[in-house]
């Protein structure tokens, strides 16, 4: 418990160890904090593998594809975590209900895959009743159906590392909501265990740019320009350097327009004078 104190201090709010993990098919790691670094600019517009087999707490089988055709909002967990995991699938919840640009199901949709080998449709279903609310359109929870390959193939391509703490028995992972375009491709990163509905709305505009760019949707298109990633703190923040100078083009624009009408109203007043 100690040693699993020390890690959370060292990497909050990149990563919580969580409890509930077994040991078998997970390689014992030394503790290095770069491990969960994702690399953003070798990451962000990297495609991933339509194909990619997935199974749902139903049983049903489906494909990646499937999920694609609008954003896509990919959470990363494992379903046997009764910590982190289910924290940041429940906070994920909780932000959805306070997005009003976009609706889940018809804007954008949401997976929550498991990254444990040894997790099951049932696992799976399990932990969506924990997470995610009764009849929601637009969110499943899966599990990959070739967890031997599919695994290391989606969460490298994904830039997503984890390791096994062998002495808390607990994988050490990033906790990271991830935005793909409705083609496929890594769009933004978000992280943290909490997750504020506006900046979701932020990352789903990035996501969707293309379609909103050639679109009437002047307000997404306003948001999505005020608005930058910070890559250093992984969230969004004003963009002030534009915000600062549209307000100073817009400040010497109204002393000249200002100084037009004051020019004016002299000739007016001279010419009035002098006849």
């Amino acid at each position: 418990m100690l040693r699993l104190m020390a890690l959370v201090a060292l990497l909050a709010p990149l990563a919580l160890p969580v409890q509930g993990a077994p040991a078998a098919k997970s390689t014992p790691s030394a503790f290095d904090p770069k491990v969960l670094q994702i690399d953003e600019m070798r990451h962000l517009g990297t495609p991933l593998d339509a194909s990619l087999p997935l199974i749902d707490g139903t049983g049903r089988g489906f494909t990646l594809g499937e999920m694609l055709g609008k954003p896509l909002v990919l959470v990363l967990s494992y379903y046997r975590c009764d910590g982190s995991c289910t924290v940041i699938n429940q906070q994920v919840a909780e932000a959805v209900m306070g997005v009003r640009r976009f609706e889940l199901g018809r804007d954008y949709r949401l997976l929550t895959v498991s990254f444990d080998r040894q997790d099951t449709p049932q696992t799976a279903l399990a932990f969506a009743g924990r997470t995610a609310p009764a009849g929601w359109e637009g969110w499943r929870h899966a599990v990959l159906a070739q967890p031997e390959g599919g695994v290391p193939a989606l969460t490298a391509a994904l830039g997503f590392r984890y390791f096994w703490s062998q002495p808390d028995q607990a994988f050490v992972h990033p906790n990271v909501l991830i935005f793909l375009t409705p083609e496929g491709r890594v769009a933004r990163y978000l992280y943290g265990t909490a997750f504020d509905p506006r900046s979701i709305e932020l990352a789903l505009i990035d996501a969707d740019w293309g379609r909103i760019a050639n679109s009437a949707s002047i307000i997404d298109m306003m948001t999505g320009v005020c608005f930058s990633y910070n890559y250093l703190e992984g969230k969004y923040q004003p963009n002030y350097p534009l915000l600062i100078g549209t307000g100073s083009l817009l400040f010497g624009v109204s002393l000249m327009l200002l100084g037009a009408v004051m020019y004016r109203k002299k000739l007016g007043r001279i010419k009035h004078a002098t006849a």
